[in-house]
């Protein structure tokens, strides 16, 4: 599932994201499932605006706040891609009717 988040920590080694999504609510992932995550950087006018991509295995999930839980999870892999690619790949995944066609 797609859906933009809060990124609340990162480091080399873990990231913690409030997992609220701003379109609809997203099913918590349980822990040991791995996940893809990209991070949105803000942009730099050398290099273009970029996003971290990362794959890792979610170690805790904090449900002490009901409207927002937090999901920890250790990053086993991440790279530095283009944030205009990632945008591109997302709009030839849409489907072809939009929301103002009804």
């Amino acid at each position: 599932m797609r859906s933009a988040m809060h990124t609340e920590n990162i480091s080399r080694s873990g990231l913690l994201v409030a997992w609220k999504g701003e379109e609809t609510t997203l099913p918590l992932p349980g822990v040991g499932q791995i996940l893809t995550i990209e991070v949105e950087l803000p942009a730099n006018h050398g290099f273009g605006q970029k996003c971290i991509h990362c794959q890792g295995t979610v170690t805790r999930v904090a449900e002490d706040n009901e409207e927002c839980p937090h999901v920890a999870m250790r990053v086993n892999y991440m790279d530095f891609r283009s944030f205009h690619d990632r945008l591109r790949a997302a709009e030839s995944s849409r489907p072809v009717a939009t929301s103002w066609m009804a």
